[in-house]
């Protein structure tokens, strides 16, 4: 739940530090993993900008109060930051412009501040309790567990494929078992209420997303079948997941009431 301890009309520059430290960590770490197993400029933004996702998110929810302005302001001193070090290390793959430099600035910003309401959603605001006793489909916790899905799914099938590289294929598959039921976890748990059906649809919807990422910006053409197959699996596996989440979710509040 949220606690609303500070004035949220001010800038928190504690924050804001913060949420340098923890994309620097979180972004800079997805790039030089992923980078040199990976020589695909698209490749490689597109970890980093789920890095800004994974950010956002941490402070989101970590801080106090709401601050998802802070979590954006971050991301961009660490978009900034990330340009001048790839310029200084001179990466070969990212071949760098004031064009696609300022595109990845504009899309770490959006990306910091998706990943900043995520975070508060999932720490919870004045409606957490309110919905609590509601029992018709809520779409926020769709678009939220799309997010997860969407961010996890790179974050884990690309960083375990380039530590497990001589299980490529393997290590992938695990990597997107992991995340989507991560994903369900993690809505169905911090979600009140009965939330199940939600990340379920939001698993499907995580993996259309992921499968026009690759076939419009890295060029990676997966086959329908395959398409066919990550939907049901996506759906099946969020399920489980929401279902385990709200399992923990009830055996605390149980304790809680004991």
């Amino acid at each position: 739940m949220s606690t609303h301890v500070h004035d949220e009309a001010q800038l928190h520059w504690k924050w804001v530090i913060l949420s340098v430290i923890a994309g620097l960590i979180v972004v800079g770490a997805s790039y030089f993993i992923v980078a040199p197993t990976f020589h695909s400029a698209e490749i490689q933004a597109l970890v980093m900008l789920v890095g800004f996702v994974i950010q956002g998110a941490i402070i989101g929810y970590f801080s106090p109060g709401i601050t998802i302005k802070e979590a954006t302001i971050g991301g961009a001193f660490v978009m900034i930051l990330m340009l001048l070090l790839l310029f200084a290390v001179q990466a070969a793959d990212l071949q760098q412009s004031f064009l696609s430099d300022f595109l990845l600035l504009l899309l770490g910003v959006s990306f910091s501040w998706v990943g900043g309401w995520v975070g508060e959603k999932l720490q919870g605001d004045e409606s957490s309790q309110a919905e609590k006793n509601l029992t018709h489909f809520q779409w926020k916790w769709v678009l939220v567990g799309i997010v997860v899905g969407f961010a996890l799914n790179i974050f884990f099938v690309f960083l375990l494929s380039t530590i497990f590289l001589d299980w490529l294929l393997k290590s992938a598959f695990v990597g997107f078992v992991i995340s989507f039921v991560v994903t369900g976890f993690v809505v169905g748990l911090k979600s009140p209420g009965k939330t199940i059906r939600e990340p379920a649809v939001a698993g499907i919807a995580a993996v259309i997303l992921d499968w026009i990422f690759l076939g419009i910006i890295v060029h990676l053409m997966v086959p329908v079948t395959y398409l066919i197959v990550g939907l049901v699996l996506g759906f099946l596996l969020s399920f489980l997941g929401a279902w385990l989440g709200e399992k923990y979710q009830d055996s605390i509040e149980k304790k809680a009431s004991a």
